[in-house]
């Protein structure tokens, strides 16, 4: 899996841009955000910029204050809660890999983030309730997607397997007809303790971001 998704990223004419949102809170998009930048940097020549748009928590950019000198000298971090977000992202001249995490409740931060990104991916817990709760979020992607195609992909995280809390929210997802990635993200102390490292066993975030690139190839 890890030489497909090195070639997979290699093959690529362009840069990954991604933006990690959902607009209702507590499903995980920081460590998503995270663990798909370090995933990026392992696996690809290209810097990586991760922007930290979230005015609520911060958690991202903490984060990586937090790792201190483990951070990835690849990754570049910014704190961007900002209505000129696209902006900020557009004047810095990066030309690598581009992962935005985005806060919760703020569907106008979510649509600049929208704007300079290709895809949108949304972490969201088992919950049935999840389906209803996403709508705001796709929205806001609706919205962008006019006038800017993006490659929409739903990631289950913090999940118990085999429970039927999960089946009835992946159902539910289903039935909203969202593209939902095979892998899910388990709830284990790999991830739930992964805030401030730079973990050296990334899980299963190198499958997942070859399910999100592959998805939208195939499309």
């Amino acid at each position: 899996m890890t030489e497909h998704l090195k070639a997979l990223l290699a093959e690529r004419s362009e840069p990954v841009r991604l933006t990690v949102g959902n607009l209702k809170g507590g499903t995980g998009k920081s460590t998503t955000a995270v663990e798909i930048a370090l995933t990026l940097a392992r696996f690809s020549d290209l810097p990586v910029m991760l922007v930290d748009a979230d005015s609520i928590n911060g958690t991202t950019f903490e984060w990586s204050e937090l790792a201190g000198e483990e951070w990835p000298s690849e990754i570049n971090v910014h704190y961007w809660p900002s209505i000129n977000l696209a902006k900020r992202v557009r004047d810095s001249g990066h030309t690598g890999h581009l992962v935005i995490d985005t806060g919760p409740g703020d569907a106008g931060i979510l649509r600049q983030a929208l704007s300079v990104t290709d895809y949108l991916v949304t972490p969201i817990t088992a919950s049935p309730a999840e389906a209803v709760r996403i709508k705001p979020t796709l929205e806001a992607a609706a919205e962008i997607g006019v006038s800017h195609p993006l490659e929409l992909s739903v990631l289950f995280t913090r999940v118990k397997p085999n429970t039927v809390s999960l089946r009835e929210a992946k159902e539910a997802i289903a039935n909203v007809g969202l593209d939902v990635l095979p892998t899910d993200v388990p709830f284990v102390l790999l991830y739930s303790q992964a805030f401030g490292t730079v973990p050296d066993d990334l899980g299963v975030f190198p499958q997942v971001l070859t399910e999100i690139l592959e998805g939208g190839d195939d499309e």
